[in-house]
């Protein structure tokens, strides 16, 4: 590569970078902003809602935690509280519900109802792909392509962009297609073989 084409490179990739950032902030705060509440999962006929959300948070019920966590940061039937949400996304995280791991991570990220932990944000969203969570894929892929230091940083990165956009996700699909034209072949390469890698396969340390 002449220095022409390298100095150009790296502008382009400049330019990316700094579309990434924006598009994982988008995604962060506009995905599931407020997802299928209407999905409840109280019994039918029970009158009220919020009641045995509360009971069954407290009791352990993850889904429970999640769903009450919603209602907390979008103030839908209570005081809009975020770090409540927070806690809630948290606690639901832990057992393992992948839509409770993706809020909380955004939180994270963006230092809504929580201290702003971009270390923990991608740990979380490392944890809700692992569960082929297509949005946390994305925001996943961002982070390492930002932060990239290496080749295999940035194929891992792709990678995860690569998984999320085989579900349809616009933003993914489109930031692959930018990915592929400013990598090289060999990075390109290394990231469609992980993306092909069963998930129980790609491993949660780095």
């Amino acid at each position: 590569m002449s220095r022409c084409e390298a100095e150009h490179y790296v502008e382009r990739r400049m330019v990316v970078r700094s579309f990434l950032g924006r598009a994982a902030i988008m995604l962060a705060v506009a995905v599931y902003a407020a997802p299928t509440l209407a999905q409840s999962v109280a019994p039918a006929g029970y009158s009220d809602t919020l009641r045995w959300y509360h009971r069954q948070a407290a009791a352990g019920d993850a889904r429970a935690q999640f769903l009450l966590g919603i209602k907390y940061e979008t103030g839908t039937d209570v005081e809009r509280d975020l770090a409540r949400a927070a806690e809630l996304y948290e606690r639901a995280a832990r057992q393992g519900l992948a839509d409770a791991q993706f809020k909380y991570a955004t939180m994270l990220q963006t230092g809504r109802g929580h201290a702003h932990d971009i270390t923990g944000a991608e740990t979380w969203y490392r944890a809700a792909a692992l569960r082929d969570h297509a949005p946390a894929q994305f925001n996943l892929g961002v982070m390492l392509i930002n932060k990239a230091q290496s080749d295999d940083d940035s194929a891992e990165g792709l990678s995860w962009l690569i998984r999320s956009s085989r579900t349809g996700l616009a933003p993914a699909r489109a930031l692959v297609e930018k990915l592929t034209d400013i990598h090289s072949e060999d990075i390109v390469r290394s990231a469609r073989t992980l993306a092909e890698l069963p998930l129980a396969d790609v491993s949660n340390e780095r």
